[in-house]
């Protein structure tokens, strides 16, 4: 069972300190988010982590529709792996990786199986993660998720899941996760955001408190806080 949680209001607007451009395009729409852990953001550099950091994600899907009735982003639970990080129906994600550089990188998948995906680019704007930071931060413009000007400007909404975890697995039958929804909860694993395009406005955790604080047991994976800005420039 999923559960999906529109947000068809108007709900906030906050400002934004703004960063050294990274790539992409100026204009048009921009989407701001931001993912914020209990513990902080492992990187791979902590004692006994073996160089190896956890995995810190946003997966997004577009939609012409404002209310799309198909499934939006998931979280991958158990085996068969596929992916090992997200199904249910995803176009792009974005990543936080420091093992790349640079660390944030926008991928798109190339295949509806979500097994094929290629880097398309680099977000506008992003925070670099420092020691002990409990957050990542970036933004993109809707322009890099679909270059088409006339397609960019039909579309009415974005599919949005958060998404940690501590590997990306191939084999072995646990993973240790956390994503958008009460993941102590059957019917709340499968939720995922619709965020309305049409309006600048900032939604957050805050508003609903959809993502509760203790539902993984390890910190670093605990999401406690997000938020998604669209910004109409």
């Amino acid at each position: 069972m999923k559960r999906m949680l529109l947000f068809g209001l108007v709900l906030a607007m906050a400002g934004c300190a703004k960063f050294p451009s990274t790539g992409g395009t100026s204009g048009g729409k921009l989407l701001i988010f931001r993912l914020r852990v209990d513990g902080k953001i492992r990187t791979g550099e902590e004692p006994g982590s073996a160089g190896q950091p956890f995995i810190y994600m946003v997966a997004l899907r577009p939609s012409l529709s404002s209310n799309p009735t198909e499934q939006g982003p998931i979280p991958v639970l158990a085996p068969p792996w596929g992916n090992g990080f997200v199904a249910g129906n995803c176009t792009h994600f974005v990543w936080w990786n420091p093992l790349q550089f640079p660390r944030y990188a926008i991928y798109k998948f190339q295949d509806v199986e979500l097994n094929t995906y290629t880097q398309v680019g680099v977000p506008i704007n992003y925070r670099e993660v420092t020691s002990g930071a409990k957050e990542i931060y970036f933004e993109i413009n809707l322009s890099q998720l679909e270059p088409d000007p006339e397609v960019a400007a039909r579309l009415e909404s974005i599919q949005v899941n958060f998404l940690t975890m501590d590997r990306i697995p191939q084999s072995g039958t646990v993973k240790f996760w956390d994503a958008i929804g009460n993941g102590n909860i059957p019917s709340q694993i499968n939720d995922y955001l619709v965020i309305p395009l049409r309006t600048s406005a900032l939604y957050q955790n805050s508003d609903n408190d959809i993502e509760p604080r203790g539902d993984q047991a390890d910190p670093d994976l605990d999401i406690v806080d997000w938020s998604v800005e669209v910004r109409i420039q």
